[in-house]
């Protein structure tokens, strides 16, 4: 599995259609160290919507290689 910290989410829509289209896997480590499939949880999803794009820190595992260069791009471009 590869490890992505994110940041910033500068664009919602963007970042949920990249988790979305994404090959493999992409879990979310939520605070008690648990794995949680973003791909399979559309609640998770929509409470990103909600999150103060400031205090965001997510640490996200993917499980296709390919997967991550998508994420380090959106990263580079904060999402634009």
């Amino acid at each position: 599995m590869y490890k992505v910290n994110i940041r910033t989410i500068k664009n919602t829509e963007k970042f949920i259609n990249m988790v979305k289209e994404s090959h493999g896997n992409v879990f979310l480590e939520l605070p008690n160290e648990t794995l949680c499939d973003l791909k399979q949880n559309e609640a998770v999803l929509q409470m990103l919507r909600m999150v103060n794009p400031g205090e965001l820190w997510l640490d996200l595992y993917l499980s296709d290689a390919q997967d991550s260069y998508n994420f380090m791009a959106y990263m580079v471009g904060a999402g634009a």
